[in-house]
């Protein structure tokens, strides 16, 4: 039974990866200041790996487990951090962070 609703299950988590990845992309795009440009990378960014590698392991048959449990740990440590670091570099330069700025 799981074998016939993994690939489906597989290309929804790998649309919805994709879709939320897209999304991260406008948002950098189009936010107007450093900080919520962050908000778009950061967060969505995680979000949106997530499904794509959830997708990969259901494909793999499960031998991908405990890859994507390294990775996704990886992630949801490593992306605050940089989004820190980066908010610091950009208050220290004096980037306009929001609209009362300046």
């Amino acid at each position: 039974m799981i074998q016939v609703i993994a690939p489906w299950l597989a290309d929804g988590l790998a649309l919805l990866g994709l879709g939320v990845l897209t999304l991260s992309v406008f948002g950098i795009l189009r936010f107007p200041n450093v900080i919520t440009r962050l908000h778009a990378s950061g967060q969505a960014g995680v979000m949106g790996v997530v499904p794509l590698l959830l997708a990969v392991m259901l494909t793999s048959g499960g031998d991908m487990l405990p890859r994507t449990i390294l990775v996704v740990s990886f992630l949801v440590v490593t992306s605050p951090i940089v989004a820190h670091e980066i908010g610091r570099a950009a208050h220290s330069v004096r980037e306009r962070t929001g609209p009362n700025d300046f």
